[in-house]
């Protein structure tokens, strides 16, 4: 086994001292040490301890290179500051892992159509939600799981941990695609809206990529967060579910039971009603702060359960080593798994598909 090369660097990243490390993958501080220093290598099953404890994949911290592709993946983030060079190395080494499945399978990378704008217009927000409603064939009503929704066109949507002042951030490359990185630990809802959000960037502001210096611009999150709650509630569903509540205050059971329907936030219901004059922009601000005064700024009750399934990638990397593209060690590696865990998720899954 190779020595850890990077193993410091996403240890310090982690906020976890080399006692608290071993602590956790079953070795003393000691080992830790000799590791970081090259003097020792760990086994296998050491190795993804490590990684599943510092929450990274297991082959980043074996590479050497640390800029490897990193320039060719052109990212985007409301929050660069947060993203430290270790937290970028390890997503790009995900678009990576991920891009060479979909490649070892033949499937065709996607980019969503463009349509560049710097400010703000509600009326081009609303009718592009509408257009990529079309584009990702669904009609007026909800949307469901989100992410599978995105997946069917061959968007890549990874949920991972994030510093939680990062919802999410995505990036793309002309001959790999789009990649959607979601927080997460952030409630579903949350994760819909964001991952929508980075999607509208992407149609936008695909200029801004691999700007790291890209002005932030309160005119262009305005624009995308207009186009994400359009995509979760068109016009016509907010009209039809509210159609009786015009001009009144939105009762609380009303909000919870389209939230749980369309998978979306009571905030978003509360914007929404506003944006498309059911209620004044006046209430749907009250309604809001009073939906933030109760919960907080990030949570609500009820929940929405987290969806269920295995996600595209699980589903592309079964298939490649069933199709013998991929070795074993190669899926565990690219789904953060150990070679148990792969045997029985297949099995799993494998039984799922024939049932």
């Amino acid at each position: 086994m190779a020595a850890i090369l990077r193993l410091r660097d996403f240890r310090d990243q982690a906020g976890l001292s080399q006692e608290d490390l071993g602590s956790k993958v079953g070795v003393t501080r000691q080992t830790i040490a000799f590791w970081e220093k090259g003097e020792r290598s760990p086994s296998l099953a050491q190795l993804y301890k490590v990684a599943k404890a510092l929450k990274v994949p297991a082959g980043i911290l074996l590479e050497q290179d640390k800029k490897k592709e990193r320039s060719t993946i052109l990212f985007r983030s409301d929050v660069p500051e947060a993203l430290k060079p270790e937290i970028r190395d390890v997503l790009a080494k995900i678009t990576r892992d991920y891009s060479f499945i979909e490649k070892s399978l033949g499937e065709v990378a996607t980019l969503p159509p463009a349509h560049l704008f710097d400010g703000f217009d509600a009326s081009l927000s609303e009718n592009m939600a509408s257009e990529i409603r079309d584009w990702l064939g669904v009609e007026r009503g909800p949307l469901g799981d989100v992410f599978d929704l995105l997946e069917s066109r061959g968007l890549k949507v990874v949920l991972h941990p994030l510093p939680n002042e990062v919802s999410g951030l995505s990036a793309y490359t002309d001959e790999n695609g789009a990649i959607f990185f979601i927080n997460s630990e952030h409630p579903t809802e949350r994760q819909y809206f964001t991952a929508l959000h980075e999607l509208g960037h992407l149609i936008f502001h695909r200029c801004d990529y691999g700007d790291e210096h890209h002005k932030q611009s309160r005119k262009k999150e305005k624009m995308v967060d207009y186009f994400a709650g359009a995509l979760l509630l068109s016009r016509y569903a907010i009209e039809k579910e509210l159609k009786s509540y015009a001009g009144k205050w939105l009762p609380e059971p009303l909000l919870a039971d389209i939230k749980l329907r369309y998978q979306v936030s009571m905030r978003t219901v509360v914007i929404r009603a506003g944006q498309v004059g059911v209620i004044t922009n006046k209430q749907s601000w009250e309604q809001f702060h009073c939906i933030e005064d109760k919960y907080g700024s990030t949570a609500e009750s009820p929940e929405l359960d987290r969806p269920k399934g295995l996600r595209r990638l699980e589903r592309l990397v079964f298939r490649a080593l069933l199709e013998e593209e991929i070795t074993t060690s190669k899926a565990a590696e690219v789904l953060g798994r150990t070679l148990v865990s792969v045997h029985k998720e297949l099995s799993a899954w494998l039984g799922d598909v024939e049932s």
